[in-house]
């Protein structure tokens, strides 16, 4: 809720008033913005929802107090998309590609595709499947919303059209937008084939995302336009290009999307309206080479242009090589858009050396939104970084962030390593000038063992220009220099504005200082401004950190101009602001609410309320959390407007909790489900016997500790068991079953289904949470219809622990069986095929089935007995058959039996049918043999 600070009613019916000419209002997606120099950015100021634009809209016409009046329930705001483009056929259900939506105000999962609407151009989208947390939540606040596009009433393709969302009937912003495209949809899963694989069918998805030995994947059949959607489970595939899991390549195997048909990599986002995408997690192996990755320098310009990459979980294990990078944009020519992924933890481990980031890289226009990135470790050289831009990028946009721990090096960095501003020639021509168009906004930077924001080059060049813009971002905990312009560029324009940077500067050095100018501080081209910020020192600021210090050519407070910033020395002895040219400084304590909580929100009394009257660098309309500033008669100092949605979401404990791989078994470490709250730790072996990880609360909250069991490696003469089973009740139309516990990964599962009048491979459907979506995924055991009766029988392997759920849809009445098969052969479920029979229509005395053969002697064998029409009419096997799975009182009675026989040759079942019923009690049997290892 958005909160007026203006009292009485007059601006309450004046709110009221404005909200309905306001609800459209926002920011501007990849568009320019007038004014000072400014890049194209996915939410340049203004940037207002209804509620938020509305109430600054107030505060500027008729604010006079800061008391608290009333409240607003604001419009949705879109902020940015994870892809640009993409195709509005094919793929699942002929519906073409899944985009993710990234803003404030979405509503719940309740409200999904009921109270909150999707439009691209005039039409909804065809189906909704998750509205929830992005990302980066912990710090942004921002939440996802992801929906499959539909054929959008046939727009023709290259027609860029407008993105809104309607919660309750009050429409976003429309600045953003989504390109038709003539691509495809390429699946790719653990379970899928490279050479079966068919584009746009979900069922015959690739295996490999890239396989150099084979020259096979999705990559090979990649094209402008083409979506590539990755299912869930952990990968670990490094037999892409130099050992990664995928990079872009050259000649024949070059491969870019365009403006109007980008090339975009993301996680699979679950079934309609199941609101649980799939958790895609990819670890790079000690030894390989990283994650995705683009082209080497050779080939800058002819490949690896125009890609998305969304909505994955990558992390790098130790040993890794020095460059694993999640994703390494290399030599790009850009753009990349890098948006709502977790990257980390990297670990250190064995590795001589590690010199990259969670993303790293070259290129013009990359946009890295709304990332988790994390626990990024270095060897003592502190070169392993965040994010890292090098030589020849420009126009990077890195915004929304929620960026920490990074032990290896800096948070943000900047680094001409190779000494090319004004000199090195583009990919596609031209002189590259320099870090023009960088713009950081919005991001959470906590806890780096260098830099919060670095600009760097190598002291060489003596050329080119640096022009960059920061603000809105919260920067603490960084162990040296908060700020760092080590530039000897002879053009520099680094502007900082509404940032608040507190409790940095934490390790020991030989300089302290919260900004450090080691480059060119003075000359005619030197222009670097900080206007608005709070720079407050902290319990763990280290004795004589001071604000600025020039180690190399001093500043001038014409060059590094300060104006209208707060400073806040808690207790040390620093400086005046004057002497650094801030003739309008504020000294006094910020009042943040619970700083050593991590609130860095204003009280009420804070002297940095409405303090901002010094006219700005440039446009900044929002704070951190995109409220409209100003919330008063003048906006508020720092990266957090005092009232109307700027505290942001982090006061409150959140403890970690253990997903529902705790208390499983694995044979390998466990890469998914590992946490239902908090974040997961790496997954360690104990003593041989068990996984263990924790889940780590944030703002406070308690970490969770987990385990799970390490199974033993398969004895060959153990035999198949049973797990677990279900039985359950089909009426017409869709039915839902599940299993009681949850499956354990690579275990088969085996569904019969028996109906009235019809079989199901005849008419129905069948589709599971784990990806497999109708009956060509599922594997066709054999089926038997006989005399009103029909059983079809299919197997499909779980590709990820947890709940198995399966929906069945048939026009009939009937009864499911579903059985949880381990130990049994890992590539074909069936060790002969079925056989099955059926008795007399009014069969009731014994009944003999078709003389089936053992091969192995670990052989499991499994006998279904269908009875027809009645009420539970009741079958008693002779021998030693054991009951497994009854379901009586359908159409269809049904009961399933096991035996394990424990040698080879031929065995059959019997029984009696007692009693009888109305109709036809007629009966069927399918006998299975499951194959032993």
């Amino acid at each position: 809720m958005y909160t007026i600070r203006k009292s009485g009613w007059m601006s309450w019916m004046l709110l009221a008033s404005m909200v309905a000419l306001l609800s459209a209002c926002g920011g501007a997606n990849d568009k320019a913005v007038s004014g000072s120099p400014q890049a194209a950015i996915s939410n340049p100021p203004p940037a207002s929802t209804a509620g938020s634009s509305a109430l600054g809209t107030v505060s500027a016409l008729a604010q006079t107090t800061k008391s608290v009046a009333t409240t607003l329930s604001p419009a949705p705001q879109v902020l940015y998309t994870d892809t640009l483009s993409g195709p509005t056929t094919g793929g699942e259900n002929n519906l073409g590609a899944y985009l993710s939506i990234f803003g404030r105000n979405f509503g719940s999962a309740s409200d999904l595709g009921t109270n909150t609407k999707v439009y691209i151009g005039d039409n909804e989208v065809a189906n909704y499947r998750y509205v929830g947390s992005a990302k980066s939540s912990g710090k942004t606040g921002l939440q996802q919303i992801t929906v499959q596009v539909g054929a959008l009433g046939g727009a023709p393709v290259g027609t860029a059209l407008p993105v809104k969302i309607v919660l309750n009937g009050v429409a976003s912003n429309t600045d953003n937008s989504f390109t038709p495209s003539a691509g495809r949809i390429l699946f790719v899963s653990l379970s899928g084939s490279d050479t079966s694989a068919v584009a746009n069918n979900m069922a015959k998805p690739w295996r490999s995302l890239q396989n150099m030995t084979t020259l096979k994947g999705a990559y090979f059949a990649m094209q402008a336009g083409d979506h590539i959607v990755l299912r869930g489970g952990a990968w670990h595939d490094s037999n892409g290009q130099d050992k990664t899991w995928m990079r872009f390549g050259s000649g024949i195997y070059a491969r870019n999307g365009s403006a109007s048909a980008w090339i975009h990599i993301t996680a699979y986002p679950g079934p309609i309206n199941g609101n649980a995408i799939e958790d895609v997690h990819y670890t790079t192996p000690a030894g390989a080479s990283g994650g995705i990755a683009g082209p080497w320098s050779a080939i800058a310009g002819t490949s690896g242009e125009f890609i998305s990459v969304s909505n994955l979980r990558m992390d790098v294990a130790g040993g890794a090589n020095r460059d694993a990078a999640p994703i390494n944009l290399q030599y790009t020519a850009g753009p990349w858009r890098v948006v709502n992924n977790e990257l980390g933890p990297w670990v250190a481990g064995s590795s001589a050396t590690l010199n990259a980031a969670g993303v790293s890289g070259h290129g013009n226009g990359n946009k890295v939104l709304g990332n988790h990135i994390h626990d990024i470790a270095g060897t003592s050289e502190l070169q392993n970084h965040g994010i890292y831009a090098d030589t020849t990028a420009q126009n990077w946009e890195v915004a929304y962030n929620w960026i920490h721990d990074i032990t290896g090096g800096s948070a943000v960095q900047f680094n001409d390593n190779e000494a090319g501003a004004g000199s090195y020639t583009l990919p596609h021509g031209g002189i590259w000038p320099g870090f023009v168009g960088i713009r950081i906004h919005h991001n959470w930077l906590e806890n780096a063992a260098k830099y919060g924001i670095n600009f760097n080059d190598q002291g060489s060049a003596h050329k080119g220009t640096y022009e960059a813009q920061s603000w809105n971002n919260v920067i603490t905990g960084t162990k040296l220099y908060p700020i760092r312009i080590n530039s000897t560029a002879t053009i520099q324009n680094m502007w900082f504005a509404f940032n608040t940077v507190y409790n940095a500067m934490t390790g020991a050095a030989g300089n302290k200082a919260y900004i450090m100018d080691e480059g060119f501080g003075s000359g005619a081209g030197i222009h670097n401004k900080f206007y608005n910020n709070i720079f407050a020192f902290g319990p763990d600021t280290q004795a004589g950190t001071t604000w600025l210090i020039d180690y190399s050519t001093p500043s001038t407070t014409t060059s590094y101009d300060f104006k209208q910033n707060l400073y806040f020395a808690n207790g040390q002895t620093v400086p005046a602001p004057a002497t650094l040219g801030d003739s309008l400084a504020i000294s006094a304590n910020p009042l943040f609410s619970n700083a050593s909580a991590g609130n860095v929100a204003l009280q009420a009394s804070s002297p940095a309320a409405d303090a901002a009257t010094q006219p700005s660098l440039f446009a900044v309309d929002d704070d951190m959390v995109n409220t409209a500033r100003p919330q008063g008669s003048s906006k508020d100092i720092g990266a957090l407007e005092l009232i109307g949605g700027g505290t942001p979401p982090i006061s409150t404990p959140v403890s970690g909790v253990c997903g529902s791989a705790n208390a499983q078994t694995f044979s390998v470490a466990p890469g998914s489900n590992l946490c239902s709250a908090g974040l997961a730790s790496s997954v360690s072996l104990i003593g041989n016997v068990s996984w263990a990880w924790s889940c780590s609360g944030a703002n406070g909250g308690a970490t969770a500790s987990c385990s799970a069991a390490v199974a033993s490696n398969p004895n060959p003469s153990t035999a198949p068991s049973v797990r677990q089973q279900y039985s359950g009740a089909i009426t017409p139309g869709a039915t839902t079953h599940q299993f009681a516990g949850n499956v354990s990964a690579g275990n088969w599962i085996l569904v019969t289904v028996g109906v009235n009048n019809n079989a199901v491979g005849v008419s129905g459907t069948l589709s599971d949470n784990q990806g497999h979506t109708d009956l060509d995924a599922f594997t066709s055991l054999g089926q038997i219809y006989v005399d009103g009766m029909g059983t079809d029988v299919f197997a499909v392997k779980a590709s990820t622990s947890g709940p198995y759920v399966l929906t069945v849809g048939i026009p009939n009445q009937g009864s499911i069986h579903m059985v949880e098969i381990q130990n049994a052969d890992a590539v074909n479920l069936l060790d002969v095929p079925l056989a099955t029979s059926s008795g007399p229509r009014f069969a009731t005395t014994a009944l003999s089935s078709p003389t089936q053969t053992t091969t192995k002697a670990n052989d499991l064998l499994l006998a279904l007995v269908d009875l027809g029409i009645g009420n539970a009419i009741p079958f008693s096997p002779n021998g030693s058959w054991q009951l497994v799975s009854p379901q009586a009182g359908t159409s269809i009675t049904s009961r399933l039996y096991e035996w394990q026989p424990k040698a080879t040759g031929a065995f059959n079942i019997s029984g009696t049918v007692s009693g009888s019923g109305a109709g036809y009690p007629g009966w069927e049997t399918v006998i299975i043999v499951i194959k032993g290892q």
